[in-house]
């Protein structure tokens, strides 16, 4: 399938490629300046049109309706059923090229089934379902689609300038998305994990029961929803990576500073207090990046300090003992045995 988006160029042309089926190629080129044409793509509404897939009855059905909003918002809704006992498992529904007058921010989201989608200018295929929406920042698109006809497919695109975008939300809110999903540059485009729930928001964003006015209006509250929820999503993962990096910086600075306590022994509130969190909190965050808690790593480390002490110094065993934080020299060789299976003596010759 291409199309020339009548927004933007003066054909359209539709040309479906059917594999396995009874017509094996339908094309024709429309005019869009005729009035004929424009009748037979007209729906009741001066706001959308729809145009019919050409499937054999006995294969499937499936249309396309393209409604046009307010600030440029172009909302493209397509709709197929298969008939599982006569339809092939891949459907080829061709190639959908279109050509935007300026940079348009371009959403792709699948609601049911499944779509393979080429890129024609990198060969890259993926496969997209509910859950994995397609983002891009464009000038043109140029993707060849395939249908997987295991289940309806049901989808909602829409294109909306970036000129607009940035008239309807604020600057950061708008960076935040195209930061979020490698989109910045012109032309690019990718593939992101969004909640269904988000994307279903688009499922219904046209309401064919309003007058053309309100249904404008309608749909552009609707778009506004989506990319506010959409945004607010991604500012709190955003959140949430920012709080991993302060979890994990925090560990750290703990880890730092136990090297440089000498004899004396913090307690876990006075450490907490020290780096601005909870005891719990803190010590979990240095378990999650050291594999133990505060105190084991503390011990593990004045042991070793010890071990080093003995082996290359005479200080006597029970100065050792009091300097890592031992009142009983008991206590530390009984420690240093658990550790290292022999007695902090036996190091001595």
């Amino acid at each position: 399938m291409r199309i020339m988006h009548t927004n933007y160029a003066n054909l359209v042309l539709w040309s479906f490629i059917i594999k396995n089926a009874a017509i094996q190629n339908i094309d024709w080129l429309v005019d869009s300046n005729s009035d004929d044409c424009a009748q037979s793509l007209r729906t009741d509404s001066n706001t959308t049109t729809r145009i019919h897939f050409p499937y054999p009855k006995n294969i499937a059905s499936g249309h396309s309706e393209h409604t046009r909003g307010l600030d440029g918002i172009v909302v493209i809704q397509d709709k197929h059923d298969f008939v599982s006992e006569h339809c092939p498992q891949t459907l080829q529904l061709g190639n959908i090229s279109v050509i935007f007058p300026e940079p348009v921010f371009f959403v792709s989201t699948l609601h049911e089934g499944q779509l393979q989608f080429t890129n024609s200018r990198t060969e890259e295929t993926v496969v997209r379902q509910p859950g994995v929406d397609l983002f891009g920042h464009r000038l043109d698109s140029n993707l060849e689609q395939i249908a997987i006809t295991a289940k309806s497919i049901r989808a909602t695109h829409f294109t909306i300038p970036v000129s607009q975008l940035s008239k309807l939300l604020d600057h950061e809110t708008v960076e935040i998305i195209f930061e979020r999903f490698k989109i910045i540059q012109t032309q690019s485009q990718s593939l992101q994990q969004v909640p269904v729930s988000i994307s279903r928001l688009l499922e219904h964003c046209v309401n064919h029961s309003l007058r053309d006015s309100l249904k404008k209006i309608h749909l552009q509250a609707r778009i506004l929803d989506y990319l506010c929820s959409l945004s607010l999503h991604l500012s709190s993962n955003l959140v949430k990576n920012q709080n991993l990096d302060l979890s994990h910086a925090r560990a750290r600075a703990v880890h730092n500073f136990l090297l440089t306590v000498g004899s004396d022994t913090p307690t876990l509130r006075s450490l907490s207090q020290k780096f601005g969190t909870s005891p719990n909190k803190l010590n979990a965050e240095f378990m999650a990046e050291y594999g133990q808690s505060i105190f084991s790593f503390l011990t593990a480390y004045r042991l070793e300090q010890a071990r080093l002490a003995i082996e290359k110094s005479d200080l006597p065993l029970k100065s050792i003992a009091h300097r890592v934080g031992y009142s009983h020299v008991n206590h530390f060789n009984a420690a240093f045995k658990r550790k290292y299976n022999q007695t902090p003596g036996s190091l001595r010759p």
